[in-house]
């Protein structure tokens, strides 16, 4: 797996240009107003967060990516997937449900600070548990659309396992991608 993420961050850093080329503008908007919101979304689309997992008294460093849908007030979903570095179990997936509140409820801004409690479902493939976490984020439109935004966030999590084995706590710092319409 390592040998894998070598081989994504290198081709990556290759082919860093070729995103600017040419073929691929059509799939951004033309205009320089939009550029930095094109960065935004390329951005957090690449950036894996930095997570410490905390698992019966061992740490852990992993690597996590995020992906979140979701339509204000009634919350959104979210797909977390996070490579562990150690030598067992090395991947974990959390699939929660977030309800996001806004610290200003100010709606014409394309950006909003939110405080996000949320739960849900846990496995490394093979151990499964249940979770809750609270994340304080902020979610920043793009020049893209206003629906496509990027979520830099803090999130703390703790993981309760169904096989009475102690749970895991995990403390991210990252960036995630979102589709989250207002």
């Amino acid at each position: 797996m390592k040998q894998f993420i070598y081989l994504l961050i290198a081709v990556i850093l290759l082919h860093w240009n070729s995103f600017s080329q040419s073929k691929y503008s059509s799939l951004f908007k033309e205009n320089s107003a939009s550029d930095a919101g094109n960065s935004l979304i390329l951005g957090s689309i690449l950036v894996v967060t930095p997570t410490l997992l905390i698992e019966g008294g061992k740490s852990h460093f992993g690597l996590s990516k995020e992906f979140s849908i979701g339509r204000f007030p009634y919350g959104r979903a979210e797909l977390d997937y996070t490579y562990i570095f150690r030598s067992e179990r090395t991947s974990a997936v959390h699939i929660s449900y977030n309800l996001d509140i806004p610290f200003n409820c100010s709606f014409r801004q394309p950006s909003l600070f939110m405080f996000s409690p949320g739960g849900g479902y846990y496995t490394d493939f093979t151990r499964k548990g249940f979770f809750v976490q609270l994340a304080i984020g902020l979610w920043a439109g793009t020049g893209f659309s206003n629906a496509i935004s990027v979520h830099p966030n803090l999130k703390i999590r703790k993981v309760f396992m169904k096989d009475s084995q102690p749970g895991v706590f995990d403390i991210s710092l990252g960036v995630g991608f979102g589709i989250y319409t207002r």
